[in-house]
């Protein structure tokens, strides 16, 4: 029953409006086996010649395999599909050298391009996101030159570009729409655009997901461009589709969001079929669990697989794990959240996964729940632990073995935040054994990139990039450096606000660029005066101010690629008490800084050489070490506060 209703979901006549006829579309492209002309295979070598010197016949140009198409010329494929059985859904494209194109002469090129509104819609999956994907093209991008359409992803995001002559700055302006919601590799996705003249929206899965009145009036085509099917590709751009495509149609009218939801409606069935890995690679787990926001009575376990799988989840406070949680849907980058648990308990976890190869199952690890006022504690900060992984390993592997509840990340997680094998094969694996068992806190540094990787790995709460947790009588406060932290911006005014409503004896806050520092990166680099050295970052000055305000005790920081303390400081100037430390432990694996030569008054310690921060917390106690990648001891201070009386 299934396969009949798949059969009809490309021939049944549809409706631009859900309860009109629809016309024929200027494209429709069915990808199946029986719309697949494929070349024949080339003939065997001729035998040497007897005579060298005799000229070679020319060698006649290999057919292209095409595809028929439904309504428009033939696609002149890039490669052949992958072989498969033929009840395959859709055709699979893996590693080929471009996208398929229109073959269609430059007199008629104009004929399959709509003039002022279109709806252009596909079902597909994605084996491998890419930066620019599509699934239709016919686009420049290439520098001020701006023109056309192409509907794709942007990532694993959806995304829809356009550009119009109403938008025209000279020499053509794109916009490109992109929605927050998220692909999910292996899976089924119906993806629409519709441009009516003013609107361009954007569907996935039959429902709305971002639009934009940014374009108006004609649409802007570019000139000797080819339109390409399964791919994106312009004049200094060429990203083929790695994945299934089941259809293309686009039309030169505009949809109503019901004839979408419709059209969504007639393949719904799709998005119910298993996912698949890429083809080629076994089904793997390729970031190992860990966990993320754990609070006195939740936590949050992590982990990712290269296929879109339901994961499970085993956990319990014995090593037996007896109660067990399955995800609702399918995915590659698996979260589970537990509720209701003990503060200040130890529990056990692992997690199955399952594909058609058979059960993947995680070993045993464990994970403690958040102290409760007036527990001791014990955490490490690493900062910019990008660059070097080996050192980033070793310095893992000693925090370890000091047991803290937690770590603190200061920014620069990765070196590139957009290149997902520095998550996957430099962050991941070598920030174990330390996040086997403890959750790390992180904030964003630049080197992230702002990019979709970090939101996807990190659970914290909404919107991500400032946040604030407590543990034991510590509260801490977590910024965006990157992003405004000047006086009525958003994050200073939040910021204010909690600091003022805090009750903790401890305040401790953290952002990847320092205010305070020797560095040569800040004006002291040897070759400037004293007057033009900044000596610190000045985007971060302005908060500095909410730290006087509200007394903060800490402010941790990265971005240097050094260690170096402060003394307490008010007002922009040392003083003995009353005053906020500064610390930057920029050490964790980035490639090392040094200092200028000037000695600022704020300047307490520094010190050259990869290393991280361990501090344990007891009440009005805390004592700080920082350690070299060697194991040995080079800072050691203490801070000590009068406890406020138990009522």
């Amino acid at each position: 029953m299934k396969a009949a209703t798949f059969g009809l979901l490309f021939t049944l006549p549809l409706a631009l409006s859900a309860h009109e006829p629809t016309p024929d579309p200027i494209l429709f492209y069915n990808f199946t086996p029986k719309h697949l002309v494929l070349p024949e295979p080339p003939p065997a070598p001729a035998e040497p010649r007897a005579t060298p010197d005799e000229p070679e016949e020319e060698h006649a140009v290999p057919p292209e395999a095409r595809l028929k198409s439904q309504f428009g010329p033939e696609l002149i494929l890039g490669a052949p599909p992958v072989a498969e059985e033929e009840s395959a859904r859709g055709l699979r494209f893996a590693e080929i050298p471009t996208p398929h194109r229109l073959d269609a002469a430059p007199d008629q090129v104009a004929t399959f391009r709509p003039a002022k509104e279109f709806t252009v819609s596909t079902w597909f999956t994605l084996d491998v996101p890419q930066p620019y994907g599509a699934l239709y093209s016919c686009i420049a991008d290439d520098g001020g030159k701006e023109a056309g359409m192409a509907l794709g992803y942007h990532g694993t995001q959806p995304a829809v570009a356009l550009a119009t002559k109403g938008a025209d700055d000279g020499d053509g302006k794109l916009t490109y729409l992109i929605a927050k919601e998220r692909l999910t590799p292996g899976l089924w996705h119906h993806l629409a655009a519709t441009y009516d003249g003013t609107e361009l929206r954007l569907f996935m899965d039959g429902r709305p997901v971002a639009s934009t009145l940014e374009q108006s009036g004609e649409i802007l085509w570019p000139l000797d461009t080819a339109t390409w099917i399964g791919g994106f590709r312009d004049g200094n751009e060429n990203f083929p589709h790695r994945g299934r495509i089941a259809d293309v149609k686009l039309f030169d009218v505009c949809a109503n969001p019901g004839w979408v939801a419709k059209e969504f409606q007639r393949g719904a069935a799709l998005r119910e079929l298993p996912g698949e890995h890429p083809p080629g690679v076994a089904p793997a787990v390729i970031v190992a669990p860990y966990t993320q926001w754990v609070r006195g009575k939740q936590a949050t376990i992590m982990w990712e697989t290269n296929f879109p799988c339901k994961g499970t989840l085993m956990w319990g406070k014995s090593p037996d794990c007896a109660t067990v949680v399955e995800e609702k849907k399918a995915g590659l980058i698996h979260q589970v959240t537990l509720t209701g648990l003990e503060p200040e308990m130890l529990y056990y976890f692992k997690t199955r996964v399952s594909s058609p190869s058979g059960s993947h199952e995680t070993g045993l690890q464990t994970f403690q729940t958040a102290m409760k006022p007036g527990s001791p504690f014990g955490f490490v900060v690493f900062c910019d632990t990008q660059a070097n992984p080996d050192k980033l390993k070793r310095l893992s592997e000693a925090a370890w073995e000091l047991r803290p509840n937690f770590v603190m990340i200061g920014g620069d997680l990765v070196t590139t935040g957009s290149d997902k094998s520095h998550w996957t094969d430099h962050f991941f694996p070598h920030m174990r054994p330390l996040i086997d068992s403890v959750p790390f806190y992180p904030v964003i540094g630049n080197h992230e990139q702002n990019s979709m990787h970090y939101y996807d790995y990190v659970k914290l709460p909404e919107p991500e990039y400032y946040y604030t947790f407590k543990q034991g009588d510590i509260q801490f406060f977590m910024l965006d450096s990157n992003k405004d932290l000047r006086p009525g911006s958003e994050q200073f005014k939040w910021l204010d606000r909690e600091l003022a409503a805090s009750t903790s004896l401890w305040k401790i806050c953290m952002h990847h660029h320092p205010p305070f520092s020797s560095d040569d990166d800040y004006g002291n680099d040897w070759k400037h005066s004293l007057e033009d050295m900044t000596l610190g970052e000045p985007a971060t000055k302005p908060i500095v101010q909410l730290y006087d305000k509200h007394a903060v005790d800490i402010v941790w920081n990265g971005h240097i690629h050094s260690y170096e303390r402060t003394w307490m400081i008010r007002h922009g100037k040392p003083v003995k008490k009353n005053g906020t430390t500064y610390l930057i432990t920029g050490g964790a694996g980035g490639g090392l800084e040094s200092f200028g030569p000037y000695r600022p008054a704020f300047q307490r310690h520094v010190k050259t050489g990869h290393h991280f921060t361990y501090v344990t917390a007891f009440g009005g106690h805390l004592d700080m070490k920082a350690y070299d990648i060697e194991g040995l001891l080079f800072d050691h201070f203490t801070f000590d506060k009068k406890e406020k009386a138990k009522k």
